[in-house]
């Protein structure tokens, strides 16, 4: 359910790059960099635009890590040209970061309900309050404090992701550092 990624930036001389498709505000490119064919990459059309054949760059993306290589993808966040100069659009800073929290809010609402569902039977199967209606309303607010904190600590792992992206986004040097040569091992070979 969760996405595993890493940020890792790459680098060399972008000897050809071709959209695969478009979107609304970003394109998903077949790059090919030092001889290695490079599938599976989403960026801004902003940065897509500022690129030529054959300059050198280093790339700082989002890769997804899975076993299944089927599913890999990536994203590129910024690139640095040779002269030092970075392209990047600001605002995937914030706005990645916000839907990381929107749909930390949307999945921490329905692990509230499920919750709420389950815990509703297990601890009903064991409670023995007699039937009674203070000894029900008291049960039903148990259950609802316990979902509450079970949705909250979702919400809240959520929240650190987002964080944790908009702090990497702000520090490019702190990214892992990996050959085009290995990173196209991450991708199927039905992509490239």
């Amino acid at each position: 359910m969760f996405i595993n990624f890493e940020y890792l930036k790459f680098s060399g001389c972008l000897q050809d790059i071709r959209v695969f498709e478009s979107f609304s505000d970003n394109v998903q490119v077949i790059m090919k960099i030092d001889d290695v064919l490079i599938p599976n990459f989403r960026m801004p059309t902003r940065i897509y635009e500022e690129l030529e054949n054959g300059g050198r760059y280093e790339f700082y993306g989002l890769v997804q890590k899975s076993r299944d290589k089927q599913k890999n993808k990536g994203f590129v966040m910024a690139v640095k040209a040779e002269d030092g100069k970075v392209l990047e659009q600001s605002s995937l800073k914030y706005t990645s970061q916000l839907g990381i929290w929107a749909n930390g809010a949307v999945i921490a609402g329905v692990v509230f309900l499920l919750s709420w569902i389950a815990l509703f039977f297990a601890i009903g199967a064991f409670d023995k309050s007699g039937g009674s209606y203070n000894g029900f309303a008291q049960f039903v607010s148990d259950l609802t404090h316990y979902s509450l904190t079970i949705a909250g600590l979702v919400f809240f792992g959520f929240v650190g992701v987002g964080i944790n992206l908009f702090r990497k986004a702000t520090s490019l040097e702190t990214w892992q550092s990996i050959a085009p040569d290995k990173l196209v091992q991450r991708f199927s070979k039905m992509h490239r």
